[in-house]
């Protein structure tokens, strides 16, 4: 036998794991080529369901836009301690406003500073902040309930705190509810990489939300339609999201997902559950004030 069989072998081996390797990449290739395409009527249903949802909510006679959105988001929101910008009244409570605007905005950010596959969760400073944070609005929430009740309380609460708090829970529901979507439903997540990863990055949403805090409550009125349509989104966009979640683990597209646009088959099936919900537990709100049984 010669003495570079023993090379030869290795290397007619490592060939033909080559192969078989370029075989496997050129199927899952093809496999992912073909659901994006199975996908591309999809994306276009959904395309034309969001628009026929959008300007219905925006040209349907009868009363003005913000009343149109207030009765939307009935079943879902308190809509107790509103607040007023330029004389007009959020379709959404002062505490909800902070909420649903700071994850609306929060989740645009983990997206604009690259961080779209990001599955970790941040460093244990940055998340304590974050737990802080829920803390200090639950501590709120408390104080002014036991207002509303007329029970002792630790301070007078006002509409400021309210949002302003209602931002810090914000921050944190964003960054959760991306890290589950991500593991759930992604194949190339990285779980390597946090979602907020410094001080910095923690401290440029807290920016940005602190400039949308000082639009409402310097009553700059030309700030209103921007920031009610993210508090209205922020909030209609959390119950989208989960129904999602839901809707593509029962579609199988567990840990398959490489790109959101293949997500256009359950995200269109999606906007059915977000719909119902919506519609009933609204109704559901309206009937019960009107039977006096709530205020």
């Amino acid at each position: 036998m010669s003495e570079n069989a023993p090379d030869d072998v290795i290397r007619q081996a490592q060939q033909q794991i080559a192969k078989r390797q370029e075989r496997e990449d050129h199927e899952r290739m093809a496999q992912v080529e073909g659901r994006m395409r199975r996908e591309t009527p999809w994306r276009w249903m959904f395309a034309g369901a969001g628009a026929v949802l959008l300007l219905t909510l925006i040209f349907s006679p009868g009363v003005p836009l913000q009343w149109k959105m207030y009765a939307v988001v009935h079943g879902v929101c308190a809509q107790e301690h509103n607040i007023f910008l330029g004389g007009v009244q959020f379709p959404l409570c002062a505490r909800n406003s902070g909420i649903y605007m700071s994850f609306l905005l929060t989740l645009g950010y983990i997206y604009a500073i690259g961080r779209a596959r990001a599955g970790r969760i941040p460093p244990w400073p940055i998340t304590t902040i974050l737990i802080l944070f829920t803390v200090i609005m639950g501590v709120d929430g408390f104080n002014s309930l036991f207002v509303d009740i007329g029970q002792p309380h630790l301070y007078t609460p006002d509409n400021f705190l309210r949002t302003l708090t209602g931002m810090g829970m914000g921050i944190g529901i964003a960054v959760l509810l991306h890290i589950v979507l991500n593991m759930t439903l992604r194949k190339n997540v990285d779980d390597t990489v946090p979602v907020l990863g410094t001080w910095w990055e923690l401290l440029g949403i807290m920016a940005i939300n602190l400039l949308a805090l000082a639009a409402i409550y310097a009553n700059l009125g030309i700030m209103f339609w921007p920031l009610a349509f993210t508090a209205f989104f922020g909030i209609t966009g959390v119950l989208y999201m989960v129904a999602l979640l839901l809707t593509s683990l029962f579609m199988g597209y567990e840990g398959s997902i490489t790109s959101i646009r293949q997500l256009a088959r359950p995200a269109t099936v999606a906007i059915i559950p977000t719909l119902i919900i919506l519609t009933i537990f609204s109704y559901l709100r309206f009937w019960l004030e009107s039977q006096g049984l709530i205020l």
